[in-house]
Order: structure tokens, then sequence, then C-alpha cells
């Protein structure tokens, strides 16, 4: 029985490489989404007793929002060039997930950015919030092992085993 997954996906035709890049900026989009619903912390009535030492972390903005929208703009770079490769080759890679990777990834960190400076004038501390270090960090990984896989398959296609072009859109 054919489902509709199969007729998007062939079964047998995902590999690591397509779960990697769905994968990667998926994390950071669903973190970007549960920001919509972070409400600002209330402000603390000044207490009667004076701190004398008060530990203050205060996140660097603005490396914050150059970084996420690089990021953003590699992704946007990496679906310009898929798409620039495929016309020059007049073959579009099937299954490659490129093109998923993309739009994903821009919207994720785009949205990261914009979203997190929103909410961050309005006064709910973004910047600090766990989940955002963790999905960020998780996909960077996951980017990282992505890169590794594709240097691996790239030499196995040197050494005549198979056939990669797709996979780095070089070819």
């Amino acid at each position: 029985m054919v489902t509709t997954i199969d007729l998007v996906i062939p079964r047998g035709t995902v590999d690591s490489s397509f779960i990697l890049r769905v994968l990667s900026p998926f994390l950071a989009l669903v973190t970007t989404i549960s920001l919509l619903f972070q409400q600002p912390q209330p402000a603390r009535s000044p207490s009667v007793i004076t701190s004398v030492v008060i530990a203050n972390f205060i996140p660097r903005r603005a490396s914050i929002l150059s970084l996420l929208s690089l990021v953003s703009i590699s992704y946007f770079l990496d679906g310009i060039t898929f798409v620039i490769s495929t016309i020059l080759d007049k073959v579009w890679p099937r299954h490659t997930g490129i093109e998923i990777n993309t739009v994903i990834g821009v919207a994720a960190f785009a949205g990261l950015a914009a979203l997190g400076a929103w909410k961050d004038v309005s006064g709910a501390k973004v910047w600090t919030l766990r989940r955002i270090k963790v999905a960020v960090t998780l996909a960077l990984l996951l980017d990282a092992s992505l890169v590794v896989l594709i240097g691996l398959k790239i030499r196995d296609e040197r050494n005549g085993n198979s056939s990669c072009n797709h996979l780095a859109h070089l070819g």
C-alpha cells in the first residue's frame, strides 16, 4: 500500500544526510516558535535589605543577533547555490533535503533573531533561556556531523564507490 509520505519521499531513498539536513534547522525552528508563548517577567519590588553584591548577567545582544543573521544568510546562500547548480546542470537532485533545509534554516534563524529581539525589547529575558542555548548547540552539532558525513561520502566517491554530487552540490 502506498502512503502519501511514499509519494513525497519513496522508501529507501532517505539517507542519514537527508535526516541531518532537515533535523538540524528544525530544532531551531521549534525553539523559535516556542518564543511566541514567552511572557515578560514581572518587575520585582525592591527589597528592604540592600544587597552588597548582585550577580548580573547581560547577554551580548549585538553579537547574538549578528551571528543569528549570519547563520540565516548562510542557509540562504546554500539554497541559492543549490538552485544555481541545478539550473546549470539541468538536473534537480531528488531527496537531498537541501531545499527543505534552506527554507527551514532561514525561517528558524532569521525568525529567532527577529522574534528574540522583539521579545527582548518587550521585557522577556530571551537570550538567557536554556532551551535556546540547547537547540542552537544541537543544531551546530548536527551540522558538524553532516559536514563529516559529506566528507566521508566525497572520499568514497573519489575511491569510485558512489556518486554524491548532489550532497555538496559542487558537481
